[in-house]
Protein backbone atom coordinates (compact mmCIF):
# COMPACT_ATOMS: atom_id res chain seq x y z
CA UNK A 1 0.00 0.00 0.00
CA UNK A 2 2.85 2.17 0.88
CA UNK A 3 4.37 1.81 -2.66
CA UNK A 4 1.59 2.57 -4.29
CA UNK A 5 1.21 5.98 -2.67
CA UNK A 6 5.02 6.33 -3.15
CA UNK A 7 4.51 5.51 -6.95
CA UNK A 8 1.31 7.87 -7.37
CA UNK A 9 3.58 11.23 -5.84
CA UNK A 10 6.54 10.40 -7.97
CA UNK A 11 4.00 10.58 -11.02
CA UNK A 12 2.82 13.56 -10.13
CA UNK A 13 6.05 15.16 -9.80
CA UNK A 14 6.82 13.93 -12.98
CA UNK A 15 3.43 15.55 -14.42
CA UNK A 16 4.13 18.89 -13.14
CA UNK A 17 7.89 19.32 -14.22
CA UNK A 18 7.50 18.24 -17.82
CA UNK A 19 4.93 21.22 -18.27
CA UNK A 20 7.73 23.62 -17.62
CA UNK A 21 10.18 25.25 -19.69
CA UNK A 22 14.02 24.93 -19.26
CA UNK A 23 15.13 27.14 -16.84
CA UNK A 24 12.36 28.27 -15.34
CA UNK A 25 10.37 27.01 -11.64
CA UNK A 26 6.88 26.37 -11.11
CA UNK A 27 5.82 29.36 -10.19
CA UNK A 28 7.52 31.34 -13.09
CA UNK A 29 6.04 34.76 -14.11
CA UNK A 30 4.24 34.84 -16.94
CA UNK A 31 6.18 36.76 -19.85
CA UNK A 32 2.84 37.72 -21.69
CA UNK A 33 1.94 40.62 -19.92
CA UNK A 34 4.67 42.77 -19.94
CA UNK A 35 4.94 42.31 -23.35
CA UNK A 36 1.76 44.59 -24.01
CA UNK A 37 3.67 47.95 -22.69
CA UNK A 38 5.64 48.63 -25.88
CA UNK A 39 3.07 48.34 -28.54
CA UNK A 40 1.22 50.73 -26.25
CA UNK A 41 4.15 53.50 -26.27
CA UNK A 42 4.59 52.69 -29.62
CA UNK A 43 0.93 53.62 -30.57
CA UNK A 44 0.90 56.97 -28.36
CA UNK A 45 4.39 57.50 -30.26
CA UNK A 46 2.85 57.14 -34.02
CA UNK A 47 -0.14 59.00 -32.85
CA UNK A 48 1.72 62.31 -31.47
CA UNK A 49 4.43 62.27 -34.71
CA UNK A 50 1.63 61.94 -36.91
CA UNK A 51 -0.37 64.87 -34.86
CA UNK A 52 3.12 66.71 -35.34
CA UNK A 53 3.17 66.36 -38.87
CA UNK A 54 -0.36 67.50 -39.57
CA UNK A 55 0.23 70.80 -37.89
CA UNK A 56 3.59 71.43 -39.37
CA UNK A 57 2.00 70.90 -42.47
CA UNK A 58 -1.00 73.98 -41.43
CA UNK A 59 1.58 76.27 -39.99
CA UNK A 60 3.26 75.79 -43.67
CA UNK A 61 0.18 76.56 -45.27
CA UNK A 62 -1.20 79.36 -42.79
CA UNK A 63 2.25 81.09 -43.64
CA UNK A 64 2.37 80.81 -47.20
CA UNK A 65 -1.49 82.06 -46.68
CA UNK A 66 0.47 85.13 -45.21
CA UNK A 67 2.48 86.02 -47.55
CA UNK A 68 0.23 85.80 -50.85
CA UNK A 69 -1.98 87.91 -48.78
CA UNK A 70 0.64 89.98 -47.85
CA UNK A 71 1.79 90.09 -51.40
CA UNK A 72 -1.78 90.88 -52.98
CA UNK A 73 -1.84 94.26 -50.69
CA UNK A 74 1.54 95.22 -52.04
CA UNK A 75 0.12 95.00 -55.64
CA UNK A 76 -3.29 96.54 -55.27
CA UNK A 77 -1.68 99.41 -53.07
CA UNK A 78 1.01 99.93 -56.14
CA UNK A 79 -1.97 99.78 -58.44
CA UNK A 80 -3.90 102.40 -56.29
CA UNK A 81 -0.79 104.61 -56.15
CA UNK A 82 -0.64 104.39 -59.83
CA UNK A 83 -4.32 105.11 -60.39
CA UNK A 84 -3.72 108.26 -57.91
CA UNK A 85 -1.14 109.47 -59.99
CA UNK A 86 -2.61 109.22 -63.17
CA UNK A 87 -5.79 110.56 -62.03
CA UNK A 88 -4.12 113.61 -60.32
CA UNK A 89 -1.99 114.13 -63.12
CA UNK A 90 -5.50 114.89 -65.40
CA UNK A 91 -7.28 116.80 -63.44
CA UNK A 92 -4.10 119.21 -62.88
CA UNK A 93 -4.59 119.58 -66.46
CA UNK A 94 -8.20 119.91 -66.56
CA UNK A 95 -8.17 122.68 -63.75
CA UNK A 96 -4.97 124.44 -65.36
CA UNK A 97 -7.08 124.57 -68.61
CA UNK A 98 -9.89 125.56 -66.87
CA UNK A 99 -8.31 128.70 -64.79
CA UNK A 100 -7.19 130.24 -68.18
CA UNK A 101 -10.51 129.60 -69.79
CA UNK A 102 -11.38 127.89 -72.92
CA UNK A 103 -14.61 127.57 -74.40
CA UNK A 104 -17.84 125.45 -73.11
CA UNK A 105 -17.67 121.66 -73.68
CA UNK A 106 -14.37 121.59 -75.18
CA UNK A 107 -13.75 118.07 -76.49
CA UNK A 108 -10.54 117.46 -75.11
CA UNK A 109 -11.49 118.13 -71.64
CA UNK A 110 -14.02 116.35 -71.72
CA UNK A 111 -12.17 113.08 -73.02
CA UNK A 112 -9.48 113.87 -69.93
CA UNK A 113 -12.31 114.26 -67.34
CA UNK A 114 -13.93 110.88 -68.89
CA UNK A 115 -10.59 109.39 -68.21
CA UNK A 116 -10.30 110.87 -64.97
CA UNK A 117 -13.65 109.46 -63.97
CA UNK A 118 -12.51 105.89 -64.78
CA UNK A 119 -9.24 105.97 -62.73
CA UNK A 120 -11.47 106.91 -60.05
CA UNK A 121 -13.58 103.93 -60.30
CA UNK A 122 -10.21 102.02 -61.03
CA UNK A 123 -9.72 103.33 -57.26
CA UNK A 124 -13.08 102.36 -56.15
CA UNK A 125 -12.70 99.16 -57.84
CA UNK A 126 -8.63 98.48 -55.63
CA UNK A 127 -10.78 99.75 -52.66
CA UNK A 128 -12.75 97.03 -53.29
CA UNK A 129 -10.40 94.11 -53.49
CA UNK A 130 -8.36 96.23 -50.05
CA UNK A 131 -12.40 95.00 -48.41
CA UNK A 132 -11.94 91.45 -49.57
CA UNK A 133 -8.48 90.72 -48.52
CA UNK A 134 -9.64 92.00 -45.00
CA UNK A 135 -12.20 89.17 -44.83
CA UNK A 136 -10.05 86.96 -45.89
CA UNK A 137 -7.04 87.96 -43.66
CA UNK A 138 -9.53 87.78 -40.51
CA UNK A 139 -10.51 84.05 -41.40
CA UNK A 140 -6.87 83.75 -41.43
CA UNK A 141 -6.53 85.09 -37.83
CA UNK A 142 -9.36 82.52 -36.87
CA UNK A 143 -7.66 79.73 -38.52
CA UNK A 144 -4.17 80.81 -36.57
CA UNK A 145 -5.92 80.83 -33.46
CA UNK A 146 -7.06 77.25 -33.97
CA UNK A 147 -4.21 75.55 -34.79
CA UNK A 148 -2.72 77.49 -32.03
CA UNK A 149 -5.33 75.69 -29.68
CA UNK A 150 -4.44 72.19 -31.58
CA UNK A 151 -0.57 72.43 -31.07
CA UNK A 152 -0.93 73.17 -27.31
CA UNK A 153 -3.24 70.43 -27.16
CA UNK A 154 -0.96 67.40 -28.63
CA UNK A 155 1.55 68.62 -25.32
CA UNK A 156 -0.94 66.52 -23.47
CA UNK A 157 -1.28 63.45 -25.54
CA UNK A 158 0.56 60.85 -24.33
CA UNK A 159 3.29 58.15 -25.54
CA UNK A 160 5.48 61.42 -26.73
CA UNK A 161 8.95 61.82 -26.52
CA UNK A 162 11.08 64.94 -25.84
CA UNK A 163 11.80 65.16 -29.24
CA UNK A 164 7.97 66.14 -30.21
CA UNK A 165 8.32 68.74 -27.88
CA UNK A 166 10.83 70.38 -28.94
CA UNK A 167 9.51 69.94 -32.53
CA UNK A 168 5.63 71.44 -31.05
CA UNK A 169 7.60 73.87 -29.63
CA UNK A 170 8.90 75.40 -32.85
CA UNK A 171 5.54 74.87 -34.41
CA UNK A 172 3.77 77.07 -32.01
CA UNK A 173 6.43 79.88 -32.08
CA UNK A 174 5.97 79.44 -36.04
CA UNK A 175 2.65 80.08 -35.56
CA UNK A 176 3.01 82.65 -33.09
CA UNK A 177 5.05 84.80 -35.20
CA UNK A 178 2.34 84.05 -37.97
CA UNK A 179 -0.42 85.69 -35.91
CA UNK A 180 1.77 88.53 -35.31
CA UNK A 181 2.29 88.94 -39.08
CA UNK A 182 -1.55 88.79 -39.27
CA UNK A 183 -1.68 91.41 -36.68
CA UNK A 184 0.11 93.83 -38.67
CA UNK A 185 -1.41 93.02 -42.08
CA UNK A 186 -4.88 93.74 -40.61
CA UNK A 187 -3.34 97.06 -39.18
CA UNK A 188 -2.28 98.04 -43.04
CA UNK A 189 -5.32 96.93 -44.30
CA UNK A 190 -7.47 99.41 -42.36
CA UNK A 191 -4.99 102.36 -42.47
CA UNK A 192 -5.12 101.90 -46.44
CA UNK A 193 -8.76 101.33 -47.12
CA UNK A 194 -9.21 104.05 -44.82
CA UNK A 195 -6.82 106.43 -46.48
CA UNK A 196 -8.60 105.57 -50.01
CA UNK A 197 -11.81 105.49 -48.46
CA UNK A 198 -10.93 109.54 -47.90
CA UNK A 199 -9.21 110.10 -51.14
CA UNK A 200 -12.41 108.82 -53.03
CA UNK A 201 -14.73 111.05 -50.57
CA UNK A 202 -13.09 114.39 -51.79
CA UNK A 203 -12.36 113.36 -55.36
CA UNK A 204 -15.80 112.60 -56.28
CA UNK A 205 -16.51 115.77 -54.95
CA UNK A 206 -13.99 117.50 -56.86
CA UNK A 207 -14.57 115.50 -60.27
CA UNK A 208 -18.47 116.68 -60.03
CA UNK A 209 -17.17 120.44 -59.72
CA UNK A 210 -14.84 119.97 -63.07
CA UNK A 211 -17.65 118.99 -64.77
CA UNK A 212 -19.44 121.31 -64.04
CA UNK A 213 -16.46 124.05 -64.89
CA UNK A 214 -16.00 121.70 -67.94
CA UNK A 215 -19.33 122.53 -69.29
CA UNK A 216 -18.97 126.14 -68.51
CA UNK A 217 -15.51 126.52 -69.97
CA UNK A 218 -13.84 128.38 -66.74
CA UNK A 219 -13.71 127.16 -63.12
CA UNK A 220 -17.04 127.21 -61.07
CA UNK A 221 -18.67 125.89 -58.15
CA UNK A 222 -21.81 124.24 -59.04
CA UNK A 223 -25.21 125.43 -57.13
CA UNK A 224 -25.47 123.36 -54.12
CA UNK A 225 -21.65 121.69 -54.33
CA UNK A 226 -21.73 122.49 -50.53
CA UNK A 227 -24.96 120.11 -49.72
CA UNK A 228 -23.34 117.31 -52.47
CA UNK A 229 -23.33 114.04 -50.73
CA UNK A 230 -22.28 111.28 -53.31
CA UNK A 231 -21.97 106.82 -52.31
CA UNK A 232 -19.67 104.61 -53.48
CA UNK A 233 -19.02 103.74 -57.42
CA UNK A 234 -22.20 106.48 -58.24
CA UNK A 235 -21.31 109.17 -61.13
CA UNK A 236 -21.44 112.41 -60.77
CA UNK A 237 -22.88 114.51 -63.58
CA UNK A 238 -22.10 113.19 -66.20
CA UNK A 239 -20.78 115.47 -69.12
CA UNK A 240 -22.56 116.28 -72.43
Amino acid sequence: MALRVQRSVLLLAAVVLSGCTEGQGIFAPSVSAPSSNPAISQTGTQTVKQRIQQLRSDQAALANGISQQQAQLNATRSQLASDSAAYSSLVNGITSRLQTGTTPGNPDLVNQWNSAQAKLDDATLGVGRLNSLASQVTTQASVAGYLLENIRATFAVGGAVDEDHRNLRAIESETTRSMQQIDRLIGDLNAQIGRENGFLARERTNLAALSYGVNLGRLGNPPGAQRMTTTGGRRPVPLQ
